[in-house]
């Protein structure tokens, strides 16, 4: 087997036109899958006939599934490694406002469990129901973003590490790009507002090192970004800026705008993405599978 590949983005995966995601393959075929994942970190595939249990299937040739520990409110019915998405329910999509505009499920840059210790390697995300206009999903590969730094920085980050913070409450992530937010009456403000635990401060490398492909990773992501661990808060900040401004530049940035059976995977050790949401009251499914980490990439403080 050999998998028919064409670029998505300039920085940014891979497309599997003609991929028939819910067939049989064996275990040669499902290594060539894997490699594929680990050489570009997103593979988008387009496949009228997916069905729930195509996507837990095609999942776990990527690894195990775990259950998002966040998704417990919004776990499928009929399968538990499958979370349903809905922008129409404000226990997950709670609006604010940008420019004025309100919108729900609108998330900054981040990668998921950051603030953890152990995030999930990667996801899988199925468009079910997809509205005419918004709910686009971003994509930034973070290993591109360190391949593009300047020598001299790369020299001036190696062996520091970044901490990240929980925290529900945007106003209280600094290097989020707020221009414009206001947040909604119903944003939560800690943890229980949404039923959420808690999770202590987790320190990484700034420069991560993947541990299956060994790829260098610029780990700065946006969202729960709070210091540099040993250097002044003026200092910390400064650099953490220049990194943010760098990791979020435009050009690095692919939003895919979803079309119904339409599946992307992506390497969460690797990517960070966003969310740009919809107006609220606007139907827009989505349904994820998680793919377990089962590598300690920081330290808890």
């Amino acid at each position: 087997m050999s998998i028919e590949t064409r670029p998505l983005h300039p920085h940014v995966g891979v497309e599997l036109p003609s991929f028939d995601l819910g067939a049989e393959r064996t275990e040669a075929e499902r290594a060539e899958l894997r490699t594929l994942w680990l050489e570009h970190g997103l593979l988008l595939i387009h496949d009228p006939g997916v069905t729930q249990e195509s996507q837990i299937e095609f999942s776990r040739a990527f690894g195990e599934l775990e259950a998002h520990p966040l998704g417990d409110t919004i776990r499928s019915s009929d399968h538990e490694e499958l979370m349903v998405l809905d922008n129409r329910d404000e226990s997950q999509a709670y609006v604010s406002f940008y420019d004025g505009r309100p919108l729900a499920g609108r998330l900054f840059w981040h990668s998921d469990l950051i603030y953890t210790g152990a995030p999930n390697q990667g996801a899988v995300l199925r468009a079910v129901e997809i509205p005419e206009e918004d709910g686009l999903t971003g994509f930034v590969d973070q290993a591109k973003a360190y391949d593009l730094l300047p020598e001299s920085t790369k020299t001036r980050i190696k062996g520091l590490e970044v901490v990240y913070r929980w925290d529900v409450d945007m106003t209280a992530n600094r290097y989020v790009d707020q221009r414009g937010y206001e947040p909604g009456p119903k944003a939560p403000k800690k943890s229980s507002d949404m039923n959420f635990p808690d999770f202590p401060d987790c320190a990484y490398p700034v420069v991560l090192v993947h541990p299956e492909s060994g790829r260098e990773i610029l780990n700065v992501s946006p969202m729960f970004l709070h210091r540099i661990v040993g250097l002044e808060d003026g200092e910390s900040d400064a650099l953490l800026r220049e990194l943010v401004d760098h990791v979020t530049r435009p050009e690095l940035a692919y939003y895919h705008q979803w079309k119904p059976d339409d599946v992307i995977l992506w390497d969460n050790w690797r990517f960070m993405h966003s969310a740009t949401g919809t107006a609220p009251g606007v139907k827009r499914i989505i349904h994820r599978t998680t793919i377990l980490g089962g590598a300690q990439l920081g330290r808890t403080l």
